[in-house]
């Protein structure tokens, strides 16, 4: 579902004076409210009433476009030909384009209604990303104009706002529905495909074929961040915090020693014989560690305990010998007196109160990774539990008849092992998702599909589903998805290889928002989708800042010497070597890495980045002497 924003301005002196006399602007909020549906939903931002003012009017304008940034501004009344209508004058003011065609289909279809519509001056226009409206003052005027355009405001909405995707979506939508041979929408041309005889299936994709980067982005516009919760330490690794922790302590909160040895009271004349009496001992953890010493005086002391208050320095027990002993032990000891070696400092050895981490100290960053460094860190500082990102729920499921759980035995009936549910469920564990779910295996059956689908739904946040999505008969996902979840395909075709025909969604379930991921059948395809769409996107979701792959720079082990009209993400290993200033990329499989073929995907480490043959020329296949191939961008998956 798509979230498009609104808001409402009344040009009327009457209605100024006396507010509760405006019904225009309350009908155009409920006639937006009731043109929300499954796949868009209008939000109401603000409403207001102005006076018959063209600089009110352009600073109403202005004012909610800059602090509210609506998709579309409504405004009714103060455009007929009074002195007092002065709406398009400061509309004009305010937009920078102006759409006439809009405002001509409103007098259009109004004429054929009343003749009273020659008389009307609307103008429709835009400014920065906001589509401004005028429409008539009386109710039944504004709400007949606003349904004339209505059909093409989220269109319209789209381009402004640049979501190419979404408007070539909408294009092919209305190349089905037209039987004229081009379209025309800001000057792009797209191929009318032709309506389909009942009982004929697709021979083209009804989907445009859009690039990797315009993918990553609807899918980042539809992906929310999930609800934060409160959890223990003990269960948060690889969470994502979304607080500042600071000390309310310090660390450590008393003086501690450093090394195991004596913890003495130092003689203040340097030159004194350095023999120190030890009359008792400090533990780590210990309750009797506060012996008060005198100048010659020490206790035996272990790494981490607390320093008697009066003890200003630590000897480490290499620097030590016995001086003299007792005839029987004390407190585990027979040493009475020790001599010290070495020259001695204040203050040696001794870890101060807050050393570590000083009271009111930012000891962690929000939207850091929980790793074990942090957890520690966190209990060091007191704490129990901490505020993170909650995880969503992934249900994988596959879907063909022919499909077979992977412990069966090996049949020639045309039966193949479901090899992709076992690599993305591992996939995810692999990416630290604990709650995963096995969605089941469909058969290539509408009852099967819509079953299977929705029991994902009902339990998981996300969907991952294998196969259905291309151009047989039997992928039904894309239809069964729209006609029985009322689903909105964002897009259905890639301009990548492999995974071309890689199709998002999302709809709504039992009041939550579910996203979608169809992959290819082709375990290659599957797997190298997974890794470009659906890790960046529970990472998203999961808080990360930088989720996406690293991107670097690799040099091919052998010359690449043909390119594919679509990029393609081919499999490699990365090596590091002192030998090259850049690292090595060897193509696994390289002489087969057919989207079927797994072994092309064993060991990998990056997805080495290859242009599409119109995005270079001949000297792209110029490689040096040396065996090497070309120098090209990688996508790091892991070390």
């Amino acid at each position: 579902m798509t979230d498009l924003t609104f808001a409402v301005v009344t040009v009327s002196t009457t209605c100024y004076d006396d507010p509760i006399r405006d019904h225009s602007g309350p009908a155009l909020i409920k006639y937006m409210a009731d043109k929300s549906n499954n796949t868009v939903q209008w939000i109401h931002l603000a409403s207001t009433v102005v006076p018959d003012n063209q600089t009110h009017v352009k600073e109403t304008l202005l004012k909610l476009s800059a602090e509210l940034h609506p998709h579309l501004i409504l405004t009714t009344g103060g455009t007929g030909i009074s002195p007092d209508d002065v709406t398009p004058e400061a509309t004009r003011e305010v937009i920078t384009r102006e759409i006439p065609g809009m405002s001509q289909t409103m007098v259009a279809k109004s004429l054929a209604i009343t003749p009273m519509a020659m008389i009307s001056r609307p103008v429709c226009g835009i400014y920065q990303k906001t589509l401004i409206i005028n429409l008539p003052g009386s109710v039944k005027g504004c709400v007949e104009c606003l349904d004339f355009v209505y059909p093409i405001l989220r269109h319209a909405i789209d381009l402004i706002q640049n979501k190419r995707a979404e408007v070539a979506i909408t294009h092919s939508a209305m190349q089905g529905k037209t039987t004229r041979k081009h379209h025309s929408c800001g000057g792009d041309h797209h191929h009318h495909v032709g309506p389909v005889n009942k009982g004929e299936r697709l021979r083209q994709s009804p989907y445009p074929m859009i690039s990797v980067d315009d993918a990553m982005k609807i899918i980042f516009e539809q992906a929310n961040k999930m609800p934060i919760i409160d959890k223990p330490l003990t269960e948060c690794l690889n969470y994502i915090c979304t607080e500042e922790v600071v000390a309310k302590e310090p660390f450590p909160p008393f003086r501690a020693s450093v090394k195991d040895g004596y913890a003495v009271h130092l003689y203040s004349d340097q030159s004194h014989e350095q023999i120190y009496e030890i009359i008792g001992r400090s533990d780590a953890g210990g309750e009797n560690n506060n012996i008060p010493l005198n100048e010659g005086q020490c206790v035996v002391i272990n790494t981490g305990a607390k320093l008697p208050d009066s003890a200003n320095a630590v000897i480490q027990i290499e620097d030590t010998q016995v001086h003299e002993y007792h005839a029987t032990k004390i407190n585990g000891l027979n040493e009475k007196s020790i001599r010290i070696n070495t020259v001695c400092s204040i203050n040696q050895d001794i870890r101060d109160i807050g050393d570590d981490v000083q009271i009111n100290e930012l000891v962690l960053e929000k939207n850091v990774s929980l790793g074990p460094a942090e957890l520690g860190l966190l209990a060091t500082v007191g704490l129990q539990s901490i505020r993170v990102y909650d995880q969503p729920h992934v249900a994988v499921l596959s879907t063909g008849n022919e499909l077979m759980p992977i412990d069966e035995p090996s049949t020639n009936n045309g039966k193949i092992r479901d090899s992709n549910k076992i690599m993305l469920m591992s996939a995810l564990k692999n990416l630290n998702i604990q709650n995963i779910i096995d969605g089941g295996t469909a058969k290539d059956d509408e009852i099967s599909v819509i079953q299977t689908l929705q029991s994902a739904f009902e339990l998981a946040d996300v969907i991952i589903s294998t196969g259905g999505v291309s151009m047989g008969d039997k992928d039904l996902i894309k239809s069964i998805l729209i006609e029985k979840f009322h689903a909105t395909i964002h897009f259905g075709r890639l301009q990548m290889k492999p995974g071309k025909p890689t199709t998002f969604a999302t709809c709504e379930i039992n009041g939550k928002k579910k996203l979608f991921f169809g992959l290819p059948g082709n375990p290659v395809s599957a797997l190298v989708s997974y890794w470009l769409f659906v890790i960046p996107t529970l990472k998203h979701m999961m808080g990360h800042i930088q989720p996406h792959h690293p991107r670097i720079r690799v040099q091919l082990n052998q010359p690449i010497e043909y390119l594919d009209p679509r990029p393609e993400y081919i499999r490699v290993i990365i090596e590091w070597s002192t030998k090259s200033s850049i690292p090595i990329a060897s193509i696994v499989s390289p002489d087969n890495q057919c989207s079927s073929r797994l072994l092309s995907a064993r060991r990998c480490t990056g997805l080495a980045c290859l242009p599409s043959k119109n995005d270079v020329d001949s000297s792209f296949f110029n490689t040096n002497q040396d065996g090497l191939g070309q120098q090209i961008d990688c996508l790091l998956l892991s070390l």
